[in-house]
């Protein structure tokens, strides 16, 4: 099996598509020998970015889809009704800051920084929203509001956290990158974990890099 083929295997597995995280953590079940190059991870990259067009197209920054890929799936179902393919984009927007204001009612800081200064604050959904069904999507339980730095390294998969509000880091991150991200004690008291631990069992199994 090649590269194409095992990437395709894995955004057949959840319906047509897949981030990069995702990927990463996957493709090792169809292509058991892709980390034995040192930079296996650009390698993914290259397939993907010399494919867009033909086999696969980018959605996001780091979500890709099999060019067949019906993008009405990005928004929830009550959301699709009369938008054309121009407009799912903007749909998405739109509902991804809706779900961000619902969030902001519940959740009023970073639990790491402390900033309640909600231009500074992001929705970050704990299951992807591109793997999300229409409930999960705009499920408040499904997210946390972090700010930036924390937004990046959760979405990137650099870090997650257990039912116990530790913080667990990526055996990816440099040392140098540790001693500037690293959290107290790697525990934090104020995550909102309660109602939140099937997303988070998603996260730490499918989007963490280990």
């Amino acid at each position: 099996m090649t590269k194409v083929e095992a990437i395709i295997k894995v955004m057949n597995d959840y319906n047509g598509i897949a981030t990069l995280q995702l990927i990463y953590n996957e493709i090792e079940k169809y292509y058991p020998n892709v980390k034995n190059s040192k930079d296996w991870t650009a390698g993914i990259r290259g397939v993907l970015y010399r494919e867009l067009g033909k086999k696969f197209k980018r959605i996001d920054t780091s979500t890709y889809a099999l060019i067949e890929y019906d993008d009405l799936n990005l928004l929830p179902f009550d959301c699709r009704i009369g938008v054309t393919e121009k407009e799912i984009l903007t749909s998405v927007r739109l509902q991804q800051n809706k779900y961000r204001n619902n969030l902001l009612k519940v959740l009023k800081m970073c639990p790491f920084t402390g900033i309640t200064d909600k231009r500074l604050l992001v929705a970050s959904h704990i299951k992807p929203w591109c793997l999300s069904t229409s409930e999960e999507k705009m499920d408040i339980y499904n997210g946390f509001i972090l700010s930036p730095l924390y937004d990046r390294l959760f979405d990137s998969g650099l870090i997650t956290f257990t039912n116990e509000k530790k913080v667990v880091y990526s055996s990816s991150l440099s040392k140098e990158t540790m001693k500037i991200i690293k959290y107290k004690d790697e525990y934090c008291e104020n995550l909102p974990i309660e109602g939140r631990e099937e997303y988070l069992y998603f996260h730490n199994t499918k989007i963490f890099r280990k």
